[in-house]
């Protein structure tokens, strides 16, 4: 999975576990755990260390550092009323889980089968960064991404606007979720299919059945939005 969709995946998590607990202190650790194991191991794998590792999928991609992170969040959230390094454990699962990681089991249960397999060279980070930047999807995605960051800092005068409008944005919540559940529903069926969309970096059908999944909560999403407004 690309950069962008793994972010969008962290902020879906993050905004459903924070409507869940009530608690939007999840939201910016969901976020940040999403894309952190690519900001970590990329750089050490394909450009500190192109001859000696050359794989970008390594110590923060292990099921061992999501698991340690997560249990650490736990103890913090349940003794300090903290949730913030939870919230970074749940991005760094949810990423894991995006790139599929138990298709590659020695790097994912690393150190338990050996040291880390893969190909890759420093030329090969600026590829995947070249590839990054002509994806169609992804430039939608960071428009949209743009596009809420705006949003969140005029909330208050939007906020507003929602109040005096709420059929209207009730409705497009509805419909909305309601297409993106159709939407969801048709790509996890490509994928079952054995299908690919590689004009969109999707060229596996796990990658279709996950990122399926992950529009199915978007739904979710807007589907609590469109409740939280009608009954304002």
């Amino acid at each position: 999975m690309y950069f962008f969709f793994h972010l969008l995946t962290g902020l879906i998590l993050g905004f459903l576990i924070s409507d869940l607990l009530d608690d939007r202190r999840w939201l910016i650790p969901c976020t940040v755990g999403a894309v952190l194991p690519d900001l970590i191991d990329k750089p050490i794998g394909y450009l500190l260390f192109p001859t000696t590792i050359g794989y970008g999928r390594i110590y923060s991609h292990t099921l061992l550092v999501a698991m340690l992170v997560l249990a650490c969040g736990l103890v913090i959230w349940k003794l300090k009323k903290d949730p913030g390094v939870m919230g970074v454990g749940v991005g760094i699962l949810s990423h894991q889980i995006l790139d599929q990681m138990w298709l590659q089991p020695p790097n994912w249960y690393y150190p338990l089968l050996g040291n880390f397999k893969g190909v890759g060279n420093s030329d090969y980070f600026f590829f995947m960064l070249s590839q990054e930047l002509k994806n169609p999807f992804e430039l939608v995605l960071a428009v949209i991404l743009g596009s809420g960051v705006l949003l969140f800092f005029y909330r208050q005068d939007i906020t507003g606007i929602v109040n005096q409008n709420r059929p209207v944005f009730s409705l497009a919540a509805t419909v909305c979720a309601l297409l993106l559940c159709i939407l969801s529903g048709i790509i996890i069926g490509w994928g079952i299919t054995q299908h690919s969309l590689s004009e969109i970096g999707w060229s596996k059908p796990g990658e279709l059945i996950i990122g399926g999944i992950v529009i199915a909560l978007s739904a979710g999403l807007a589907w609590r939005w469109q409740t939280k407004i009608s009954k304002r």
